[in-house]
């Protein structure tokens, strides 16, 4: 398991395509099936849900509890890194303002 996770907003969907034409062949009349494992975590922009409006801090699969502990932090080794800066780039979207003070 890694912590690379697909960072996805509401309406958000996604498109997993491989090739399977390294399986072997099935016998007639069969059919295959593939099942797609996940592990991941939800941040439902609700007020109760700890860090709900944010992306930070992301959550990773050493951590105690979340939100996490002050003495724990995201792993910030190369590969991490790269994922973070290669793959976390789309803007964040504000649809609704506040309900009180300025942005």
């Amino acid at each position: 398991m890694d912590d690379r996770l697909v960072l996805m907003g509401s309406g958000d969907e996604m498109l997993l395509r491989f090739a399977a034409s390294a399986l072997p062949a099935l016998p007639a009349g069969w059919t295959r099936d593939f099942l797609l494992k996940v592990d991941g975590w939800a941040k439902d922009r609700d007020p109760n849900t700890a860090f709900g409006a944010s992306v930070e801090p992301l959550p990773f699969h050493g951590m105690s509890r979340y939100p996490y502990p002050a003495n724990e932090h995201f792993p910030d080794d190369a590969e991490h890194r790269r994922y973070r800066s290669e793959y976390n780039t789309r803007p964040a979207l504000r649809l609704i303002r506040p309900l009180g003070g300025s942005n």
